[in-house]
């Protein structure tokens, strides 16, 4: 069965959803410095450090309106009299300075305050040991939603007017010119058969539905899902 992207038919947009599925972590601003924000993350001992270089964590940072630049740290807890700091190799300390790379930009020093150009609420954080700095980023990865095609394909074939596809300029059915006319008196069937055929879809049947002012379809796909 062929697949392609999905499109919501509604508003003519793509659909996207949040390809980042991780778990959330604490974090609270701990102090503020006549040049610093200071911010830490609390995880647990059971989280391997090394997905603080590879995949980042996901934490919520609420809003502060403090136009400073700010260091975090990352607590690795164990019990209450033992929370174990994880070491910036660059430095010795247990701060990173956190930076961006906010619109494909190199490295950006971002200021608390500045967090919402990124997302409202929730961030990823990731450790560049390396340069011994933090990086933040949103923690919406958005993608477009792939799916089987066939009713998404008579969804779009039957809006679609011609002329108004630049790769096919002579394809669609274009419903919107029907819509008030009498149907049975219309080349509508013919404009069904020739389309679909033309996509190696077969239409067995069609109504309209007054009621919704839909339009019933009954197509056999398997000459197109052949071809693939």
């Amino acid at each position: 069965m062929r697949r392609d992207i999905q499109i919501d038919t509604h508003i003519n947009d793509l659909v996207l959803k949040n390809k980042k599925a991780m778990g959330t972590y604490s974090f609270e601003w701990v102090s503020e410095s006549d040049l610093y924000l200071m911010g830490q993350i609390i995880i647990p001992k059971t989280v391997d450090v090394r997905i603080l270089q590879t995949d980042g964590l996901k934490i919520e940072i609420p809003y502060t309106p403090v136009y400073k630049p700010f260091k975090i740290k990352v607590l690795r807890y164990y019990d209450e009299d033992n929370q174990v700091a994880v070491v910036n190799p660059v430095n010795g300390s247990e701060w990173f300075d956190v930076y961006t790379n906010l619109w494909s930009q190199q490295k950006k020093r971002l200021c608390a305050s500045q967090l919402v150009m990124l997302n409202t609420d929730t961030y990823i954080i990731q450790l560049n040991y390396d340069d011994g700095i933090g990086y933040v980023w949103s923690s919406s990865l958005l993608d477009a939603v792939n799916i089987p095609a066939n009713i998404q394909n008579r969804n779009l074939m039957l809006q679609c007017i011609p002329s108004n596809n630049y790769r096919y300029p002579v394809s669609g059915v274009g419903l919107v010119r029907y819509l008030h006319a009498n149907l049975s008196q219309t080349d509508l069937a013919n404009v069904l058969q020739s389309e679909f055929k033309a996509d190696k879809v077969r239409v067995k049947s069609a109504s309209f539905n007054a009621y919704t002012g839909d339009i019933d379809l009954d197509l056999d796909f398997s000459e197109a899902d052949e071809s693939i």
